[in-house]
């Protein structure tokens, strides 16, 4: 149990998103399928020349054979013009009813009878009609009991008598069918546009490990293609903009530039023993869109006749990037995980579209791949997690580096035995206490001590007691003061005490405490205690230690045991 419930915490946002995509493409599939309408069966007759004339068509002098559709009619390879024909019954079905199609790289005429009422394409011979096509075709009440034909022409062989989404409805129901599959488009559309501006602006602001940024990057060359691709599925660009041969060329050269950025996504994140094999596919995908390219320029249209051998290569190396992603993901990037999802979707979805645009096994109006964007979703959002979590980390490292800096600067600063600032620190403690003094006028003074008798402790019992001793005396002056104190440890058994906001009176009454404290503590080691004040003006640090240790002889002189201060130099 414990295996099964870790995968799933592991991979939740993989499985959610798989759900969320197989919900979306079952929903869409199921709204858009058209299928061919079965009580009219359709038939075919070839056309007398590769260009006939449109208005000399006569329908009952054609030999019409039937055919399987959507499977195009058996042609002769030499046949680039055909008659595709239904018999309309007279039924209340087709009283006011429309005609919708789809059409790639032909031209088109519509009959009633033998009556031309529609004609798209470049009839001329002069050139070619390039470009995937929705043909809308009001009927209204002229289709009943008549005979439709729909004449192709093409010199695409791959499209020859070709003709998908073959629909006779109302004009609602068409409508709704071609935008929501524009909306379908446009949204995949934009959810790629909005994961290259996330991706740019992540790569802009943050400063991204080599590995990271260049997966950055490959991923929104990917989007991009992805993008470009998008506006040559979608009828909303040609029917925006015209030019629907740019927007299929386009959408073929994606065709042939997706792999490759996905191959070098793959090869950033895959484990380094996968490399070598991601390359060779990297580099076979490289050549043939720099071949068929360099061949569509000179207008040999290799975009679409490569295509059928190109998908079964695709389809192969697509299964070869899966297993290197599902065998590095634990050993290597756990982004592989996400990867590996992204890729399984886009390869199936572009199959179902290959089953249904090649060899028309399948129907409806709409590309499956496009929903592959989705997948892409889980895998963004684990590399910006990742270098989220990563930028947290440096930031805790940063923090703790700080500190630890911070720690042996004070460190530095402290004598080691005590825990007292040095004798190094006494300069710095002055003049922050004598710039306080000058800029708001405070007071300040300073206390001079040592150990009475510090030399026969030592010798009686050893220097580590007497070191002992320098730390409980520390201690216990630690536990007394505040931050208005600098307590440093001057020399041997010697400390230096600043106090601010102490005038001489005050600092003379705080020694005096603690020198009755560390009396009843240190159970009979006894400090003597010389104190000195600030009088502002040109008064210095010499100064006010000489004046403190003189004060400290007097204490001496009293006996120890004592606190004495600069007023009494004098009378001594």
């Amino acid at each position: 149990m414990t295996k099964p419930r870790t995968f799933l915490q592991d991979n939740v946002a993989a499985l959610l998103c798989t759900v969320a995509l197989a919900a979306i493409c079952i929903i869409s599939w199921r709204l858009l399928a058209a299928p061919p309408d079965r009580q009219l069966p359709p038939t075919y007759a070839l056309a007398d020349t590769p260009s006939p004339m449109l208005r000399d068509f006569r329908a009952d002098a054609l030999d019409w054979q039937s055919y399987d559709y959507p499977v195009p009619p058996p042609l002769p390879t030499d046949a680039s013009a055909v008659y595709l024909s239904w018999e309309i019954p007279y039924t209340s079905l087709f009283m006011n009813c429309n005609l919708l199609f789809t059409t790639t790289n032909q031209d088109i005429a519509v009959y009633l009878d033998d009556d031309l009422l529609y004609r798209y394409g470049d009839w001329s011979g002069r050139m070619e009609t390039r470009g995937r096509t929705i043909h809308y075709v009001p009927l209204d009440n002229k289709a009943a009991g008549r005979r439709l034909t729909i004449l192709l022409h093409t010199t695409d062989m791959g499209r020859r008598g070709s003709i998908d989404d073959f629909e006779i409805g109302t004009t609602t129901q068409f409508m709704k069918n071609i935008s929501f599959a524009d909306a379908i488009y446009t949204s995949a559309l934009s959810i790629a546009l909005a994961m290259i501006a996330f991706l740019s602006l992540n790569l802009s602001w943050r400063a991204l490990q080599d590995l990271h940024r260049r997966a950055h990057i490959y991923l929104i060359a990917f989007l991009a293609a992805f993008a470009l691709w998008t506006t040559g599925n979608t009828s909303l660009f040609p029917r925006l903009f015209g030019m629907p041969a740019l927007w299929w060329e386009l959408h073929l050269a994606m065709i042939y530039a997706l792999p490759i950025c996905w191959a070098l996504v793959v090869r950033e994140i895959a484990a380094p023993q996968y490399h070598v094999r991601v390359k060779n596919i990297l580099h076979t995908f490289v050549g043939i869109f720099a071949a068929v390219t360099l061949a569509e320029l000179i207008g040999r249209h290799a975009y679409s006749s490569v295509l059928p051998f190109y998908n079964i290569l695709l389809f192969a190396s697509d299964l070869i990037l899966i297993h290197a992603l599902v065998r590095s993901h634990w050993a290597y990037h756990p982004a592989c995980r996400y990867a590996a999802f992204g890729l399984i979707a886009f390869t199936a979805l572009s199959l179902v579209d290959v089953l249904h645009w090649e060899f028309h096994l399948l129907t409806g109006i709409l590309s499956m791949s496009v929903f592959s964007v989705y997948a892409m979703v889980p895998l963004i959002l684990h590399l910006i997690r990742i270098q989220m979590m990563e930028e947290a980390s440096l930031e805790r490292q940063n923090e703790r580096l700080t500190q630890e800096l911070a720690a042996s600067q004070d460190a530095a600063q402290r004598d080691f035995l005590t825990g007292c600032y040095n004798r190094h620190q006494l300069d710095a403690g002055f003049d922050r206490f004598s710039a306080l003094a000058r800029e708001r006028g405070f007071k300040f003074s300073l206390a001079l001590f040592d150990i009475d008798h510090f030399k026969q402790v030592n010798d009686t019992h050893g220097h580590l007691a007497g070191d002992q001793v320098l730390r409980d005396i520390a201690a216990i002056i630690h536990d007394e003061i505040d931050r208005r104190h600098i307590f440093i440890r001057y020399g041997g058994d010697e400390f230096v005490l600043l106090g601010l906001h102490y005038d001489l009176e005050a600092m003379t009454a705080f020694c005096e405490r603690l020198r009755a404290i560390l009396e009843e503590r240190m159970g009979g080691v006894t400090l003597s205690f010389g104190v000195s004040t600030w009088h502002g003006g040109c008064d210095s640090l010499p100064g006010l230690i000489a004046r403190a240790d003189r004060a400290l002889y007097r204490s001496k002189e009293k006996g120890r045991n004592a606190v004495s201060d600069e007023s009494e130099i004098g009378a001594a």
